[in-house]
């Protein structure tokens, strides 16, 4: 393993052991079920499981399913079948698994449940949260149907994401400023507009846009009206033009949906700390007026979504109507803030109005996590294969066999139909182009890679111009995440490497539809080199990666 610059905390150093066991041992602890449903995307007419795991920890002798088939009008009890006992060595203890088998329901059943045991002393333990009552406890949410399939469209995607505020002030415009990286910049709706064609030509089909509703912030991660798109980005009338122009063209629109939190300015939080009744109900309080917040950041409270909130009921309302409005779906920020079952009915009510909506949430976590988001939600974002290409290509901390690995087996474990957009940076992570100290070669080698592997891609604004930054977002001195958000400047006109790799790319993608679900399997390997057989069971590719003194290659035929 080699010393880097700029390594990366993409997990929050989740992925180190240290940090790694004590998350284990946080979520083996007690009695969890984690949304563990076997099939995972269970069908109407298909019988499914539910499990469950306790550790000793805890006196468990039984775990019992509390369920509700009518929105909680009327709850049954049923218990779980006891598995076997296995010792788990970080948590030094043992661990149980409790099953338990339902029978093919019809389609649109909604199953609301709870688990708990009841411990030998008479108190209760609910999973995931260990509450003592229903009350406080976890509700668990899943829909039985056939209509949330992932959207055909949705597998040949190919999305440029744009910073919106980064990216283009529009015509005849200049940028308002670029010194200072925490004020706007001034990228404008019409600056996207105006430069559709030339996202068309680099080969996507998929734009996906950062929150554009009204927002005290240049990022706009904190709204504070979701009915209003921020003036200093344009108008209602824009956005209408922009996705009139972008379908006409073959584009498909992506819209940031924040759930989780909104801005300090918003409205009904400004009520809630003037005393309102009403509109206290729409946040998380620990003691009020001591409120939530997104990371303890004061000017992002959380809302409360717990069933029947009235801020629950505010977002489904938006999240319809600006489906209404003409956007293709929603990437859904911090996604694993909300409760699950809240992202069921989000989708529904999406689905209700959009059949081929595409929604694919922000869950920076490990592998077993993310998958509990099926039927939730139809994927999300792939922070694996983005750590995969990084650690390999930029930091070097992956040997070829490392890769080699993750190639053969990520895909198999997780559902056909949960979409996983693979990308190699976004706006919360250093540059790719940064984390490689400006080689061309390790950039274009990582895109190729990205746009052979199975899946949906993302390509973050400004790679195809092998945009750079100032400093590493973890330097002592960085304005954190916004050191990775640099203006584009659109007076250059060099066409660049990674540009032609991203058209040549798209093209073959394009030709080879059936790479969404090839397999990938080593045929060679040796220190600087490996070949793969890409393979769907009719077709073939052999691709393969080398890297000497004149930097890194990918080839296939």
């Amino acid at each position: 393993m080699e010393n880097h610059p700029y390594p990366d905390h993409l997990f929050g150093d989740l992925d180190q052991p240290a940090k790694g066991s004590k998350h284990h041992i946080a979520q083996s602890r007690g009695l969890h079920h984690s949304y563990r449903v076997s099939p995972w995307l269970p069908k109407p007419d298909q019988p499914f499981r539910l499990t469950a795991t306790s550790s000793s920890d805890l006196a468990v002798q039984t775990v019992m399913l509390r369920y509700s088939l009518n929105q909680g009008v009327s709850w049954q009890e049923t218990n779980f079948e006891a598995g076997e006992w296995r010792w788990d060595t970080l948590l030094w203890g043992w661990l149980r698994d409790w099953q338990l088998d339902f029978p093919a329901m019809a389609e649109g059943t909604e199953l609301l449940y709870q688990l708990y045991t009841k411990l030998p002393g008479g108190e209760l333990c609910f999973a995931d949260n260990q509450a003592a009552d229903e009350v406080g406890a976890t509700l668990f949410r899943l829909r039985l149907t056939s209509h949330s399939q992932l959207p055909a469209w949705s597998e040949q995607a190919m999305i440029y994401q744009v910073f919106v505020d980064r990216f283009n002030p529009g015509k005849h415009k200049k940028w308002l400023q670029t010194a200072d990286l925490t004020q706007p910049f001034g990228g404008t709706l019409r600056g996207v507009i105006e430069k559709l064609d030339t996202i068309r030509d680099l080969g996507f089909n998929t734009i996906w846009l950062s929150p554009i509703f009204a927002s005290p912030s240049h990022h706009g991660y904190d709204i504070s009206d979701y009915y209003r798109i921020e003036p200093r980005l344009g108008s209602e009338a824009d956005l209408r033009e922009l996705l009139d122009l972008a379908h006409a063209k073959g584009l498909r629109v992506l819209l940031d949906f924040v759930a989780n939190h909104c801005s300090s300015q918003h409205a009904r939080f400004q009520s809630a700390l003037a005393g309102d009744e009403s509109a206290i109900p729409w946040f998380k309080w620990k003691n009020y007026p001591e409120y939530e917040s997104f990371y303890d950041v004061p000017e992002m409270p959380c809302f409360n979504l717990e069933p029947g909130s009235p801020a629950r009921a505010h977002l489904l309302e938006v999240a319809r109507y600006w489906l209404q409005f003409g956007a293709d779906g929603y990437r859904l920020d911090f996604a694993n803030g909300p409760a699950r079952e809240f992202w069921v009915e989000f989708q529904q009510a999406c689905q209700e109005v959009n059949p081929a909506c595409w929604t694919f949430g922000e869950v920076v976590a490990p592998a077993d996590e993310q998958i509990t988001f099926a039927g939730s939600m139809h994927g999300t974002l792939d922070f694996l294969t983005c750590q995969a290409l990084r650690e390999t290509f930029a930091t070097r901390h992956w040997s070829l066999s490392h890769l080699a690995g993750y190639l053969e087996n990520y895909w198999a474990a997780y559902p056909r139909d949960f979409s996983r957009p693979a990308f190699i940076d976004n706006h919360d992570m250093n540059r790719f182009f940064f984390t490689v100290l400006g080689s061309v070669s390790a950039q274009e080698a990582a895109l190729r890679l990205l746009y052979l592997m199975p899946g949906p891609l993302i390509v973050y604004y400004g790679s195809e111009w092998e945009l750079s930054q100032r400093q590493s977002i973890h330097a002592n001195d960085a304005l954190g995440f916004d050191e990775a958000r640099m203006a584009i400047d659109w007076d250059l006109q060099k066409e660049h490497c990674s540009a032609k790799v991203m058209r040549e790319m798209a093209a073959f993608r394009w030709q080879n539809p059936w790479l969404n679900h090839a397999r990938w399997h080593t045929l060679e390997f040796e220190e600087q080199r490996a070949v793969f057989s890409v393979s769907d069971g009719e077709k073939q590719l052999l691709v393969r990666i080398s890297c000497n003194q004149d930097g890194w290659r990918v080839t296939f035929n």
